[in-house]
């Protein structure tokens, strides 16, 4: 299954340097982003951040095909999606794949066009579903996420129920 990875997803992995959960999650899977996502990450990098050196160093790139190009053109004219979300959009519909993003607009607008999305809630659900991590560890990742990334987790004690005695 291919995987397209969102800015977002991928950058709040890295800060906390956890970009091997996203590969223990999907192990089965191929994790990209686009070139308007790596484009992104490099701005950051050029200001002096360090973690897209973790994604370029573990997430593979993938190009839009010519015939994903007329959904990408369709995708950008939606002023609610960015240019890096449209590009993954695109090829997300064209190929099949689950497209991961925190962006709630985003989220939405694939679930109104029939495209396979995961938010983070939905990620770390899958973590915890798959016994990726303990307990403690989800704790810690939850911590992490919302102080090395600034995010505000919605519906943490819905991650953490999957650890509950007996499931």
């Amino acid at each position: 299954m291919l995987v397209i990875i969102d800015c977002d997803i991928a950058s709040t992995f890295a800060k906390i340097d956890r970009i091997d959960l996203l590969k223990r999650i999907f192990s089965k899977s191929d994790l990209c982003i686009t070139n308007l996502v790596y484009a992104e990450l490099l701005r950051a990098r050029s200001v002096g951040f360090s973690f897209p050196d973790l994604i370029f160093s573990s997430i593979r790139l993938i190009s839009i095909k010519e015939e994903e190009i007329q959904d990408f053109k369709s995708f950008i004219e939606n002023k609610k999606i960015h240019t890096g979300e449209a590009e993954g959009l695109a090829i997300a519909k064209g190929r099949d794949a689950v497209f991961l993003t925190n962006d709630s607009l985003a989220v939405r607008f694939c679930e109104e066009n029939g495209i396979k999305v995961m938010d983070l809630k939905d990620i770390l659900i899958l973590s915890a579903k798959k016994r990726i991590v303990d307990k403690k560890e989800m704790s810690n990742i939850l911590r992490e996420i919302e102080i090395k990334d600034n995010t505000v987790i919605k519906g943490k004690e819905d991650i953490l129920w999957f650890f509950a005695d007996g499931l």
